[in-house]
């Protein structure tokens, strides 16, 4: 799962990403095989020095480094075989209060917990053991534990998870479901703010899309 806080309330939207892998072994793969073939190009469109060390080994994928071509290659690639399905939170921080993002860590738990909450309702996810990885460098060291717990407590001891709710913290080079999921996050808030540049590619993502969730509610 990826996060595009961009200065939050700074920004129109503020976009999570979550990955759910049907097969994650073949869709590691398939990351694999995306950057040895895309490994020159990936180098270019670095300007910022966040995909690669400096000693010119691939680090990760950065939805915030790729330009419209790379995205477009991006989903092309991925989006075959069936390997995964995708939620999207959509935060319109137009229509939220300014205190709503004065402790971060409380903002994005809430938005985490209503969205499961919906899901749950609608049967988007399954209501067993829930495991979610998340990208250690978006959330502070101190407040780590606390999403874990909220989370049990707002949902398994309710009518939605039926088993317990695990969170790990992880560095995203080393994960490449997040770094999948960074990048679908990018491309989906791209496409909100840039007058739909990317419909006609959304299209192909939405037999992926298994789930909406936005914020404030409808």
């Amino acid at each position: 799962m990826t996060k595009k806080y961009l200065n939050f309330c700074k920004n129109k939207y503020f976009v999570i990403c979550i990955i759910m892998p049907k097969n994650k072994d073949r869709l590691k793969r398939v990351f694999k095989r995306f950057v040895s073939s895309n490994l020159d190009d990936l180098r270019k469109i670095d300007k910022d020095k966040k995909m690669f060390y400096d000693n010119g080994k691939f680090k990760e994928l950065k939805g915030s480094c790729f330009n419209a071509n790379m995205k477009r290659k991006f989903i092309n690639f991925f989006c075959q075989n069936d390997l995964f399905k995708i939620y999207y939170i959509v935060c319109d921080n137009k229509k939220v209060k300014d205190y709503f993002y004065n402790n971060t860590a409380r903002a994005f738990n809430y938005l985490l917990k209503l969205t499961f909450e919906h899901f749950t309702n609608y049967n988007k996810i399954p209501v067993k053991e829930n495991y979610l990885f998340i990208d250690e460098r978006n959330v502070k060291t101190e407040t780590r534990t606390t999403l874990e717990e909220y989370l049990n407590t707002e949902l398994v001891t309710g009518n939605h998870i039926q088993e317990e709710f695990y969170v790990e913290y992880c560095q995203s080079e080393n994960r490449e479901l997040i770094q999948i999921a960074d990048v679908f996050s990018n491309i989906y808030y791209t496409n909100l703010i840039a007058d739909n540049c990317f419909s006609s590619e959304l299209k192909k993502i939405h037999e992926y899309i298994s789930g909406e969730f936005f914020f404030p509610i409808k």
